[in-house]
Parts: C-alpha cells; sequence; structure tokens
C-alpha cells in the first residue's frame, strides 16, 4: 500500500502540472473566440430607442456584423434611410426569402432619424434625436452591426434595425 502511496506523490506534480495547463489552455481559448467572434454591438447614443414602431420587429440577434455592397439607398417618410445591402458570401445566411422576393435579395439596412420626418405617426420616435451615421452611396462596400430582426410588417423580411456602425471601405 506505501508503494502505491509512493508513486501517487511523485507523479502529482506532473498530474497537476497538466491539470493546470489544461485549464489555463481552455480559459485561453475561450476567451480568445469570444474576444474575436462577438461584434462590437454598443447602442450608441440609445439609438434603439428612437426606432419607429419598434414593436414590429422581430429581434433575432441583438447583434450581427454583416458587409456587403450597396444596392441601393432609399429616403423614407418616417425619417429612415433604407439601404438594400448585396451581401458578401460569408453573411449570404442572413436574408430569407421575403429579401429574395420584395428585396432582390438584398439585407435590408436601416439608418434612423436621420432625414426630415414627413410621417406624421413617426416624429415622436425621433424628436431631439439626430442620427450622425455617414450614408453610403451605390456601389459603396460596407460594414454594418446593429440588431438582426425580422419587420412583421414588410413580410418578414431580415433587416439590420437600427444601424449601431457603419465603415465604408
Amino acid at each position: 500500500m506505501f508503494v502505491q502511496w509512493e508513486w501517487f506523490l511523485r507523479g502529482s506534480p506532473l498530474v497537476l502540472t497538466l491539470v493546470a495547463v489544461s485549464v489555463l489552455v481552455v480559459v485561453g481559448m475561450s476567451y480568445y473566440y469570444s474576444s474575436h467572434n462577438t461584434p462590437p454591438c454598443a447602442d450608441p447614443d440609445s439609438i434603439s430607442g428612437h426606432v419607429y414602431n419598434p414593436s414590429r420587429l422581430d429581434i433575432i440577434r441583438s447583434c450581427v456584423i454583416a458587409s456587403g455592397f450597396v444596392d441601393n439607398v432609399l429616403k423614407e417618410a418616417d425619417g429612415d434611410y433604407h439601404i438594400r445591402l448585396a451581401l458578401d458570401s460569408q453573411h449570404s445566411n442572413l436574408t430569407n426569402s421575403a429579401n429574395d422576393q420584395r428585396q432582390y435579395g438584398d439585407l435590408v439596412v436601416e439608418i434612423i432619424c436621420a432625414l426630415p420626418i414627413t410621417q406624421s405617426d413617426a416624429m415622436s420616435a425621433c424628436q431631439n434625436y439626430t442620427n450622425n451615421i455617414t450614408i453610403p452611396s451605390i456601389d459603396d462596400h460596407i460594414t454594418v452591426t446593429g440588431p438582426y430582426v425580422l419587420d412583421t410588417a414588410h413580410y418578414n423580411w431580415a433587416e439590420i434595425h437600427p444601424v449601431y456602425t457603419l465603415t465604408i471601405s
């Protein structure tokens, strides 16, 4: 019995070292994965609080990142820019059949409270707030972050609404 106990005591530093290294590897990998695969999604200036009729938006993910080329930029009566984004291939899973049928296959990206509002029931949403996100032009390559939603008032097409950040590259 003493021999087995002696072997364990001699082997325990090796076992403890292996356990410690394993724990460090797992913790390090978890940190790396979370820090490199989470989009930067702070809600600057509480933009989400200025969405017109927010109950129509079914939030699928609180934050996504998407990139692609701008197919069209439309001005809407509720003060939003409605941007149709032809997604880069790595983000092609963000559109659905409603986007295919109603938005030419593009993801809808909404920059809210960026225009004069002519729709009376939308005026209160943007009261005391003006969005300062740069508006892209057609054919610009952009990267955006924001909530990934389905717009239940518009055939459940997929959108990033509102845009939190937009970078033109």
